[in-house]
């Protein structure tokens, strides 16, 4: 499976961020009395009293992000060109697979779709849109431009012919229960690895890959960050082996945290990010060090847009470092949002440096040093598809096994024949090029349940075995 299309299936999955569904109406904006006094000194008007422009948008942002943005941007505009701004945020009835299929045929027997701005949704689903031709090229800024590295990690993080460039980043970590952890007397995880420690043993709640894609990201990371297959499957298999149930979706597991249902849990950060601004003293988010990859979010500006100088204004006003913050900050932040906080990572890296002492303490700099993890973009391609089944097969399917297995290495002290055994893998993912030879068999689907089937039964002996 192309690297690129697998992060669109992630990223589909952090596309649906908490928050509201329908428009809220505006409150008061603190900000639109400084407005309307430099409106008055510039154009001799009062803001009320400014005509105003439309933008036609598409996004699968929630709601929160499109009423801050709107709103921030509308005031912006006024100050700086005398125009207030409506944005028309054109709803086609799904997330960003439904926005790419809308836009694909539209463009097919068209060369306008009557949409200036696409917004989120993956860098993946803006790769494609620009080899089909249907971006235009944008004007980015210098200071834009030497604030967001065109690579990181070994994604990239805009065009090279500016058709698209991120406007966030979105990373992955792990949620965990503060109070319960401190109740039990026990040492918070830092690290992935420590997920699988022995002390978090029956501890951990986790999603079926097979039902949530952002787990299953967080899973391919997580084996990633091992340094290799074999020792990245170790790490992995000791984490699943201290789950305590494997939930239908990321968002159900860690939704069980506060409840104490379970008390640690993977996800992706702005799920985590947001759950903590919820429960502030109850969950801590982690981004482990050096151990995660961050994927841009783009923003980008459709072929033949109805009014293409507000739409250049938009990604403007968006990739500014006055448009970063309102991403991070608090609500009350001069700078921040006026309704909800948004919890989402910057991408500019001066944000990191103007904002560092305000920001939400969740909020983590992926430029830090150590932060960058780099990420081997062709293991993902050819693993991601086999690592879905293989964890539902090794896990899912035989989680009452697994734990036992588990729990007999934790009673004998990990001794060495016995976790040699417990971390053996099936001969034909075994190497890098019988992981590839599989996932050419897996798109079969009669080879899928055969191989599938021989993994359930090569686990669950094996897990007997460990027991014995």
């Amino acid at each position: 499976m192309n690297f690129r299309l697998i992060l669109k299936i992630i990223l589909v999955t952090t596309i649906v961020i908490t928050g509201c569904s329908d428009k809220k109406e505006r409150p008061l904006d603190p900000r639109e009395l400084t407005a309307d006094k430099e409106v008055r000194e510039r154009y001799g008007k009062s803001l009320g009293e400014l005509p105003t422009g439309k933008l036609v948008a598409i996004s699968p942002h929630n709601t929160d992000i499109k009423n801050e943005y709107e709103s921030a941007f509308s005031l912006y505009h006024a100050v700086n060109y005398g125009q207030k701004v409506d944005i028309e945020w054109r709803d086609v009835g799904g997330g960003s697979s439904a926005i790419l299929r809308h836009l694909h045929n539209v463009y097919e027997s068209s060369d306008r779709s009557g949409i200036d701005i696409v917004w989120g949704g993956g860098e993946p689903n803006f790769q494609r849109m620009a080899e089909e031709g249907i971006l235009q090229k944008m004007k980015i800024a210098r200071d834009v431009l030497d604030n967001i590295p065109s690579t990181f990690g070994g994604i990239q993080m805009y065009s090279p012919k500016m058709q698209w460039c991120g406007s966030a980043v979105s990373g992955f970590g792990f949620l965990y229960n503060s109070q319960l952890l401190e109740r039990m007397k026990l040492k918070p995880p830092e690290k992935w690895e420590d997920l699988g420690d022995k002390r978090f043993y029956n501890l951990v709640g986790l999603a079926d890959p097979m039902q949530s894609g952002s787990a299953a990201a967080s899973y391919e990371m997580i084996l990633q960050s091992g340094g290799c297959w074999i020792s990245g499957w170790a790490k992995l298999l000791g984490i699943l082996g201290n789950a305590k149930k494997f939930y239908t979706g990321a968002g159900d597991a860690t939704e069980a945290l506060p409840s104490g249902e379970v008390v640690i849990s993977t996800c992706i950060d702005f799920y985590g990010i947001n759950l903590v601004t919820k429960y502030p003293e109850t969950l801590t988010y982690v981004s482990p060090k050096g151990q995660t990859s961050f994927n841009p979010d783009p923003i980008g500006i459709l072929k033949n847009p109805p009014n293409p100088v507000l739409a250049q204004r938009m990604v403007d006003f968006v990739l500014s470092l006055r448009g970063q913050a309102l991403w991070a900050l608090s609500v009350g932040h001069p700078d921040g949002p006026v309704r909800t906080p948004l919890g989402r990572q910057p991408i500019r890296r001066d944000f990191y440096e103007k904002y560092a002492s305000v920001h939400l303490p969740q909020i983590v700099n992926p430029y830090a040093v150590g932060q960058e993890m780099l990420l081997d973009t062709d293991l993902w391609s050819i693993s991601f598809g086999v690592l879905r089944q293989l964890v539902w097969a090794a896990a899912v399917e035989n989680l009452d096994g697994l734990k036992v297995a588990k729990k007999r290495l934790i009673d004998t002290t990990f001794e060495e024949n016995r976790l040699r055994l417990f971390n053996r893998l099936p001969e034909n993912v075994a190497t890098r090029e019988q992981i590839s030879k599989t996932a050419e068999m897996l798109r079969d689907k009669k080879q899928l349940d055969i191989i599938v089937t021989d993994w359930i039964n090569f686990f669950r002996e094996k897990y007997q075995h460990v027991a014995e």
